[in-house]
């Protein structure tokens, strides 16, 4: 069994609450270089982004490595059961919930992390050097993660060809 995957939760800010308190306590909104984005962000960038205007009103828009901590998604994979430990190596520090399912040999896992665990889990699981089925559990899980908005969280690597239309993860600061 090709190993599957769902981006089920993603996060949910109370910005109307945020964004009074902080403007209340700080005398300015954090949200100022957020609103005068040409692109449309995402949710989570749009609060990294607030965060980071929170200690630096001048802070850029757009996803700061070390906030990404603040921000957890979760993801819904299905795989073989011989499958999914190597899935779960390449989130470890992740939380997760695993069962069997009706299917024989399949197993399923609720896997959540931070972004920052995401993107390094993501990082480990395409490696050229993992095995195919895990490198095509995080080959779907880069593209709903880029489905969602946030496929520059891994700019500093660029995507290439390997067998069975998959690809893998190279770092561009390793050339």
């Amino acid at each position: 069994m090709q190993p599957d995957a769902v981006l089920i939760q993603r996060p949910a800010v109370d910005f109307t609450t945020f964004l009074g308190l902080s403007h209340q306590m700080l005398g300015y909104s954090p949200a100022r270089a957020v609103d005068a984005c040409p692109r449309e962000l995402t949710d989570a960038e749009r609060f990294l982004s607030c965060l980071a205007a929170l200690r630096d009103p001048d802070a850029p828009v757009g996803l700061t490595p070390n906030l990404l901590a603040h921000v957890s998604f979760s993801v819904f994979v299905a795989a073989d059961e011989r499958d999914l430990l190597d899935v779960l190596e390449a989130a470890s520090g992740m939380s997760f919930v695993t069962t069997e399912t009706l299917a024989r040999g399949v197993q399923v896992a609720v896997i959540t992390g931070t972004l920052g665990q995401w993107r390094d889990a993501v990082r480990s699981g395409t490696k050229q050097t993992a095995e195919p089925t895990v490198r095509a559990c995080y080959c779907k899980i880069l593209v709903l993660f880029e489905q969602a908005g946030l496929g520059h969280v891994w700019a500093d690597c660029e995507k290439r060809p390997a067998p069975n239309q998959l690809f893998y993860l190279e770092d561009k600061r390793n050339r």
